[in-house]
């Protein structure tokens, strides 16, 4: 489904819920919190919905207090029955959470836009691109198709959404439509120092200090070609930081001019195992987790797990060396 006939889908029908992957991040929150707004300035009735609390470090997204946090039992305010679900940021529909789950099976149609690489071929409701630098991108340009021009706070959580998954504007799928994307959003009133403010100058002491803790597990491994650190939820509680302030710790190994791969192996408070991965390219990420269940982009990427951590890690790291030896 191109970007065209996602807003001709979108202007034939009413009422939306939109919901982005459970735990979500900028580009998910800001592309279900601007579509929501584009939808209503199209005429529709639109809601954003979380299956639990957004991270605190993505809440200035929300500006108008849109979203429903079904956690919290705020439900849609019409039947689900009668409206359409639309999932943004990812197209795994187990990856969602169980209380927006629900919705896949009681709403009467569905949309999915993503720019995650898709495991098997694209399915009639999917209008995903693999090239576009983010999920806040496509949305931008599926605003710009319904004919709607976006407000500021709209505008914010596109650039928010974009600025997260390009890494500023410095991983590979960052393109020229990225940027033009930028310059209207810009022209609209977003203001990228502030942007820059709220996402990367405003964490917590907590933070910090988990920020020390993990980098003081890193292990470098295949001749520091791949780096390797570990969170355990013993580090959360002892530096008051939450799970989501590990989010971009996986980054800072790719500081090194010989690392070409960083994992970050993370426990949260009830144990479970996640991994995140990282590459400058040598080894497409998206490969190596989904032989794990999960899935991303060639140079991020990520899964769960339920096995024992040293398992997982040195299984993990077999994967990452076969590729980086092929």
């Amino acid at each position: 489904m191109t970007i065209d006939e996602a807003a001709g889908f979108l202007r034939a029908h009413d009422d939306y819920l939109i919901a982005p992957h459970d735990g979500p991040d900028a580009d998910g929150l800001g592309a279900a919190y601007a579509l929501a707004i584009a939808l209503e300035l199209a005429g529709k009735r639109a809601y954003p919905l979380l299956s639990d609390e957004a991270p605190a470090k993505y809440r200035f997204i929300d500006r108008r207090g849109l979203f429903r946090n079904l956690a919290a039992g705020e439900e849609p305010p019409f039947d689900p029955s009668a409206a359409t679900l639309v999932i943004v940021d990812t197209h795994d529909l187990g990856y969602l959470g169980q209380r927006v789950e629900r919705f896949v099976d009681e709403t009467r149609d569905l949309l999915v836009i993503d720019h995650h690489e898709v495991k098997t071929g694209q399915k009639p409701y999917h209008c995903i691109d693999p090239a576009a630098s983010s999920t806040c991108e496509l949305v931008f340009l599926i605003a710009k198709a319904l004919g709607v021009e976006l407000p500021e706070d709209a505008a914010e959580a596109v650039f928010s959404g974009i600025v997260y998954d390009t890494g500023s504007f410095a991983y590979p799928k960052t393109g020229e439509r990225t940027f033009a994307c930028a310059l209207e959003l810009v022209k609209l009133g977003v203001k990228p120092y502030i942007v820059h403010n709220r996402m990367y100058e405003s964490s917590s002491i907590g933070a910090l200090l988990l920020q020390k803790t993990v980098l003081s597990s890193l292990e470098l491994r295949s001749e520091n070609r791949i780096a390797v650190q570990t969170l355990r939820r013993a580090d959360l509680a002892a530096s008051g930081a939450t799970y989501e302030d590990a989010e971009d710790l996986i980054n800072l190994p790719l500081q090194g001019r010989t690392v070409e791969v960083s994992l970050l192996f993370k426990e949260n408070l009830e144990g479970r195992l996640r991994c995140s991965l990282r590459s400058k390219g040598a080894v497409n990420v998206a490969h190596v987790a989904q032989g794990f269940g999960g899935g991303g982009h060639k140079t991020a990427a990520g899964f769960t797990c339920d096995r024992p951590l040293e398992r997982m890690k040195e299984a993990v790291l077999e994967s990452i060396v076969r590729a980086l030896e092929g």
